[in-house]
């Protein structure tokens, strides 16, 4: 099989590289456990480009957005 010679998009500096979604103070409605420890992985995102208000699940663990805001 032929790879794509399409480039990726190139994505913006994040200016939080060491930050995740979990350590967000706009990441809500935390779900789904882990089978391997339990911990929470899911949460939903008003920022999310790619959602309609939350309609889709981001994982805990991504990177922050560039609306990254720290959480209390």
């Amino acid at each position: 099989m032929a790879k794509s010679t399409r480039a990726r998009a190139k994505q913006p500096d994040n200016p939080f590289p060491d930050k995740t979604c979990r350590d967000c103070a706009h990441s809500y409605d935390w779900h789904n456990r882990s089978f391997h420890d339990g911990h929470l992985i899911l949460c939903r995102c008003p920022h999310n480009d790619k959602s309609q208000h939350g309609k889709f699940c981001k994982f805990l663990s991504d990177a922050a957005c560039i609306t990254f805001k720290q959480r209390q």
